[in-house]
């Protein structure tokens, strides 16, 4: 009985060494003569309660309309607030040692604090700069061996920005052709004014396949070419050659795609005199 009594004054012990928030105590039991005792010695640790946030959600978009003190394109949206995403914040309560060494982080009940999202803003009539976008009036496709393109011997043709091209190759920017129709690893668009040559947009929400695009999914091109026609919302996708105009790449209703740009190459010469778009 006496035994069980000194193994129960033990346990209290313990009990009471685990709630502290100041020290908890390292127990030893030993045994000499057959007597029981304790030997124990303090080792510091500290408690601290953390707020943690995890985002749920990003924000909304709002589009506004255009105004007439923007000084930027009417078609063409902006960001002008980037709004805030919606989060969850939650208060752990951590246990550490004195070699700051986590033994124990245990989320505290009730203290879970949804943080509402606030909206970014994106007006009309923004500048061309990186994250600015508009919404394709169309997208039409064009080849090497269009109307007023100018076809020249030996069967290539030579786009606004200068770079070469075929019915089934594009000149790289490193001099040398590649068969298809992507400038290193880039398709090509012809594109308003507004957009200096080398720019790189991205096609989303797109119904656009073929030639290593698939509906929907996002793919990047490279403005390199003009036309008369390819004006503001509009663009031309360049896709080879005329002669195969709906096998190469296909369109179904392009009305609607969003473009926009994420980047700007420079327009200069590489180590063979050709202008190209680069790095």
């Amino acid at each position: 009985m006496n035994h069980l009594k000194r193994l129960m004054g033990i346990g209290a012990l313990v009990g009471l060494t685990a709630c502290t928030s100041a020290q908890s105590a390292e127990i030893i039991l030993q045994q000499n003569n057959g007597n029981v005792f304790l030997q124990y010695s303090s080792i510091p640790y500290t408690i601290e309660d953390v707020v943690e946030t995890e985002i749920v959600a990003n924000p909304s978009v709002i589009e506004k309309a255009y105004t007439a003190s923007r000084t930027g394109f009417s078609w063409l949206l902006g960001k002008v607030s980037s709004g805030t995403p919606s989060s969850l914040a939650t208060t752990y309560r951590i246990t550490k040692d004195q070699n700051g060494t986590i033994l124990s982080k245990v989320k505290l009940p009730g203290t879970e604090v949804l943080i509402e999202s606030t909206p970014a803003v994106f007006q009309y009539g923004s500048k061309v700069v990186t994250g600015s976008y508009f919404y394709a009036s169309a997208i039409s496709r064009y080849g090497f061996d269009c109307v007023g393109c100018g076809v020249e011997a030996g069967g290539t043709a030579t786009m606004a920005s200068l770079l070469k091209v075929s019915a089934t190759a594009v000149r790289q920017s490193d001099g040398t052709w590649k068969d298809g129709i992507t400038y290193d690893g880039y398709y090509m668009v012809a594109a308003d004014k507004a957009f200096p040559l080398c720019t790189v947009l991205e096609i989303s929400d797109h119904h656009l396949s073929g030639s290593g695009i698939r509906d929907g999914v996002p793919f990047k091109a490279i403005v390199v070419d003009r036309g008369g026609a390819i004006t503001q919302r509009r663009l031309d996708f360049f896709i080879g050659t005329e002669t195969f105009l709906n096998t190469v790449v296909h369109s179904d209703n392009s009305k609607g795609t969003k473009v926009t740009v994420v980047g700007f190459l420079k327009w200069k010469r590489n180590s063979l005199g050709q202008m190209t778009c680069t790095k």
